[in-house]
């Protein structure tokens, strides 16, 4: 953390300009790259659409920043989504194993679950400095916990800064795990293969119950219908006309509810003081941002990263912790790089879902189909996607191997 603005004069961490270790490891890995071997950095004239386009959210994402309320803030907010599309395009190198980064996306959840579980069953969690992990404990106010009985217990964060974080990397990577494992099937045989998979299957899913992340679980249920249905259509003719419709038809959904049914959802559900107040925050950022809006640039938004700071400028008086971003991506980076920013953004998913699209119903295709879906869903319920660095690196990822799998044996039709 190099610097920071504040709320009247109170920290908030939507306002702290940071660099992370791993974003350094990654510049210096392409550097390197560039120096010793540029053809190491070879990429397939098909991947290239994609990367043109995600350049093209990168630079209005840049040259918004010169209409930001907080041009300098906005502008090292840019770095992380400078970096987490350098991973994206790091991830579509013609030497870069797509199989290979699944297995180490899954084999890098194992420490955080442990972490996890010994969070939730110990009620708290040492500061971790060197590794970024902060101080947790259940009877600490401001922790995600559950409410079991009267009693607070730790919701499991592993080494992420919300347990819904922790939660969104578990969905993907469950669709990860089987796509790891699906690959392996010839060498171990279909029954040490099936063992296998089902045990870590099992651990992931307890993993997700111990973050409590209700939009991960939809993500993952959502995407696992989806793929489920497009599976079972025999043309193909059909089934990817028939994934897109299905994919509209959650993205409409997830809108609506995350529009309307909140509150509706707070009276059915009941649930202990915990999750009353965090849906009765939820809605209230939904009733304040259609006015916010009405005083933003709706051509080039607030600036990247400046929600909540532009917002307490908009309604000050409260306190800085009260001050939150929309749990919703569309919204957020409407409300922060305006039209341009958005048309630009569908503009690079577009170009990375025909792709996919293209390769139903490959095995790896419907696997990298599953993931998207999970953070497609996550979008409508949670703000981390947009607003960390977390959310852009699993985003990076995500889309990164929606390019990358099933294109090796497309030619060959079905796995």
């Amino acid at each position: 953390m190099y610097s920071e603005v504040s709320i009247a004069g109170a920290h908030t961490e939507f306002g702290v300009m940071s660099l992370y270790v791993v974003e350094l490891l990654l510049a210096a890995a392409l550097i390197g790259g560039i120096i010793f071997d540029r053809k190491w950095l070879t990429v397939e004239r098909k991947r290239q659409l994609p990367i043109r386009f995600g350049a093209i959210v990168l630079v209005v994402a840049m040259l918004g920043t010169a209409f930001a309320d907080r041009s300098l803030f906005s502008l090292s907010m840019a770095t992380h989504l400078a970096f987490s599309y350098a991973l994206f395009v790091a991830i579509l190198i013609d030497r870069v194993s797509a199989k290979h980064l699944l297995f180490a996306f899954v084999a890098s959840l194992i420490a955080p679950l442990i972490l996890g579980i010994i969070q939730v069953f110990g009620g708290t969690s040492p500061a971790i400095t060197w590794l970024g992990v902060a101080f947790r404990d259940a009877a600490q106010l401001g922790d995600a916990v559950f409410t079991v009985g009267g009693e607070r217990m730790l919701r499991a964060y592993g080494s992420f800064p919300h347990p819904n974080v922790f939660g969104g990397f578990l969905g993907v990577g469950l669709f990860a795990w089987w796509g790891t494992m699906a690959s392996v099937r010839r060498e171990w045989g279909n029954r040490r293969q099936s063992i296998v998979t089902g045990v870590g299957t099992i651990i992931l899913i307890i993993g997700m119950l111990l973050t409590g992340s209700r939009s991960a679980f939809l993500g993952l249920f959502v995407g696992l219908a989806i793929v489920f249905v497009v599976k079972s259509i025999p043309s193909m003719k059909i089934a990817r006309p028939t994934a897109a419709a299905l994919g509209i038809v959650a993205v409409l959904g997830s809108l609506f509810a995350s529009f309307y049914l909140t509150d509706l959802a707070s009276s059915i559900r009941g649930g202990g003081v915990n999750e009353e107040r965090s849906l009765v925050e939820r809605v209230a950022l939904y009733e304040d941002f259609v006015p916010f809006m009405a005083a933003t640039n709706p051509v080039v938004g607030h600036g990247l990263g400046s929600y909540v700071l532009s917002f307490s400028d908009f309604e000050p008086g409260k306190n800085a912790f009260d001050y939150q971003p929309i749990h919703n991506v569309p919204l957020l980076i409407f409300a922060e790089l305006g039209l341009l920013g958005v048309l630009a953004i569908l503009c690079w998913a577009a170009s990375i879902d025909r792709m996919n699209f293209s390769r139903f119903p490959h095995r790896d295709a419907l696997y990298a189909f599953g993931m998207g879906n999970v953070i497609l869903m996550i979008f409508f319920f949670d703000h981390y996607l947009w607003s960390s660095w977390s959310g852009l690196s699993l985003i990076a990822f995500v889309m990164g191997m929606t390019v990358r799998l099933g294109e090796e044996k497309e030619a060959r039709g079905p796995n």
